[in-house]
């Protein structure tokens, strides 16, 4: 379903794109913290560090998987822009917030493949504040925008997993 440009580009969401913010901060904050205040001075094993590589380059995947339904419905990605089209094929099938998803498990997967104690432990932070800042907004947003259209995805799609 798509609705009127001009009407969608009035009131996004958010007036601030607070993931890619969080998802910065985060792996920033993470990467310094380790340097300041290191947590372990272990080495981190080979297999968690593949395994963390292998997370983010998944995580990537599914970024530009998103992004390209993005794209081709005529949609905006940018989280701090209204919507003009309601994505619900390829990962949005499986999580109403894939891209969000992605953005953890980068924090994540760079945690375990840099060895970053830090990284991991504000994965979670990123995950709530994710959740509290773009999520609930962004849903108040699409229900206003596709009400029973959006009411029935939520119905049948699960908000992370």
């Amino acid at each position: 379903m798509s609705i009127d440009e001009s009407r969608a580009e009035a009131d996004p969401p958010s007036r601030i794109a607070w993931p890619p913010l969080l998802l910065l901060a985060a792996i920033a904050g993470g990467a310094l913290l380790d340097l300041l205040l290191p947590l372990s001075e272990d080495a981190w094993p080979l297999g968690a560090r593949i395994a963390g590589g292998l997370i983010v380059a998944l995580a990537l995947a599914n970024d530009l998987w998103c992004a390209s339904l993005m794209r081709r419905q005529g949609t905006t990605i940018r989280p701090d822009r209204a919507v003009s089209s309601l994505v619900t094929a390829g990962p949005y099938q499986w999580s109403r917030n894939p891209i969000y998803v992605s953005h953890v498990a980068l924090i994540a997967g760079l945690g375990l493949a840099l060895g970053s104690t830090w990284m991991l432990l504000l994965t979670p932070v990123a995950a709530v504040l994710v959740q509290r800042l773009a999520i609930e907004r962004e849903e108040r947003h699409l229900s206003q925008r596709f009400g029973a259209e959006f009411d029935a995805y939520v119905a049948r799609t699960r908000r992370w997993l």
